[in-house]
């Protein structure tokens, strides 16, 4: 199968080469290489065209450019409707790809495609201040799209897509319900994208019916200055998080209302961290009583049982302890037995 490797760039002059030489390093074939590029005028260009002249005469590569900028997810969408590939990944113009990246993520394609999935994922490490850590966990195996899922929200896989290979037919359908939607807040994540993401891939879990899991970090995930994620921590945290949270509630009320095993338990701890970030994006009174409310406190009390980076449980433990959650909620909701009273 036709692998295409699509890096969206916009002022990335600072970062793009060593993206693109990793890009250019694949040894997958056949493999396509396409770079789109919206409004740059700080080298990016450039930078782009002397590297992509390096290429090894078997990688397709192309170089699409336009003069407007129309917001990273709408500069994401033409890049995946230009490729020709039959899986395909985003590649984040200040990210790299380990050498043996394309190689083994078409591996997982290849198996998840003959069981009807539509997405491969690996694990990550970041970099930050020149330093690495090994970030998110490698779990191996086939995975539900609920687990895939919450792993995400709970900070086990990585929360974007460089880390994952798709489908390309099914990434189109799925991409354009994640670009623009109404909100309780009015946030437009065309222009602040934090959550499409997380929508997406949890809409391709659950298209082919659950994930491939290489249980390897195949990406180094860079905290560069650039980074729409370092901007929306110094920025706007509590924005940001409402919109990742947003997004994920938004998928899994729809799994709900479709009868989805465990989506109503998702999405209460949704409602839970929503009502967080509400309280902390209010006035100051609000914030200083957040404490005092108790769905701000199982909020916090969510995060510190569940959160992977916190916890570091493995993925069987996590399982159990849904189990045990589901088992006493069940004991509540059922009440107790005439000879137990």
């Amino acid at each position: 199968m036709k692998l295409s490797l699509m890096i969206p760039t916009f002022r990335s002059s600072d970062t793009v080469e060593r993206t693109l030489r990793s890009v250019l390093a694949q040894r997958h074939r056949p493999l396509e290489v396409l770079v789109y590029d919206e409004a740059s005028a700080d080298g990016t260009r450039e930078i782009v065209e002397r590297v992509l002249a390096t290429a090894d005469p078997s990688i397709e590569t192309r170089f699409l450019i336009s003069g407007e900028n129309s917001g990273p997810v709408l500069a994401w969408r033409v890049a995946l409707h230009a490729i020709t590939g039959d899986w395909c990944t985003f590649v984040w113009a200040d990210d790299v790809l380990h050498p043996t990246f394309s190689e083994t993520m078409m591996g997982a394609a290849g198996r998840a495609a003959a069981a009807g999935r539509k997405i491969a994922a690996c694990s990550g490490e970041v970099e930050a201040g020149g330093r690495i850590t090994p970030y998110y966990a490698v779990d191996r195996g086939v995975i539900t799209p609920v687990e895939y899922s919450e792993g995400i929200f709970l900070r086990r896989f990585p929360l974007t897509q460089i880390c994952a290979a798709y489908e390309t037919a099914a990434a189109r359908t799925v991409f354009d319900r994640h670009i623009r939607f109404e909100n309780p807040r009015g946030y437009d994540y065309n222009r602040h994208p934090y959550g499409n993401d997380v929508g997406y891939l949890s809409e391709l879990a659950m298209a082919g019916d659950g994930v491939e899991l290489v249980g390897e970090r195949l990406v180094t995930l860079v905290d560069s200055g650039t980074s729409m994620t370092r901007r929306g921590t110094r920025e706007h945290l509590w924005q940001m998080r409402w919109q990742y949270t947003y997004a994920f509630r938004r998928v899994w009320g729809e799994w709900r209302e479709r009868g989805v095993p465990d989506a109503a338990r998702l999405v209460a701890m949704a409602d839970r961290r929503l009502a967080l970030c509400s309280l902390m994006l209010g006035p100051a009174s609000a914030r200083l009583k957040v404490w005092t409310a108790p769905v701000a406190v199982r909020a916090y009390l969510d995060f510190r049982r569940f959160d992977y980076q916190l916890k570091q449980t493995s993925l069987e433990e996590h399982r159990r302890i849904v189990r045990k959650g589901r088992s006493m909620r069940a004991g509540l909701v059922s009440g107790p037995t005439p000879s137990s009273r």
